[in-house]
């Protein structure tokens, strides 16, 4: 069972109703009692905007769908300098490693084609964001940076 509620309605700044997936529009008191007797949760942060997953638990390791369309949008091609492969061929590496803590979700997820993953998990080529601006670099095993190309927008 999926409910979505809007932050802003949790906080009592709007009035937005929750949806119960397969039903429709509920009031936040059914959503509320259904939670409730919920066994477990996974928070999923999205967009306000376009509705597109942007955050989710630590505890979800797998792509969902919608993320996976919005990350194509995002970045359209492999992150990798100069590679021009469709983000929809690549694989979606965590920049974080999973098993370090990193999380599902846009800031840490990145369109790598197989070439480029592997080459990144068996050498010293580097990702990382830049602590500035944000935006995503490559440093080489000899310590050379490079910056991805940017997104077509």
């Amino acid at each position: 069972m999926v409910i979505t509620v809007p932050a802003l309605t949790l906080l009592g700044v709007d009035e937005e109703p929750a949806t119960l997936e397969g039903y429709g529009p509920i009031d936040l008191d059914t959503a509320r009692r259904l939670a409730g007797e919920a066994s477990s949760w996974v928070r999923l942060l999205t967009h306000p905007v376009t509705g597109a997953p942007l955050i989710l638990d630590r505890k979800t390791y797998r792509v969902p769908v919608a993320l996976r369309r919005w990350l194509g949008v995002t970045s359209p091609t492999c992150v990798f300098p100069g590679c021009n492969r469709a983000a929809r061929e690549c694989d979606l590496d965590h920049l974080t490693a999973w098993a370090d803590g990193g999380t599902t979700d846009t800031d840490n997820l990145a369109p790598e084609c197989r070439h480029h993953h592997r080459l990144r998990h068996e050498t010293r080529w580097n990702p990382s964001h830049d602590p500035e601006t944000g935006d995503l670099r490559w440093t080489s095993p000899l310590g050379t940076t490079y910056e991805t190309d940017p997104p077509p927008f």
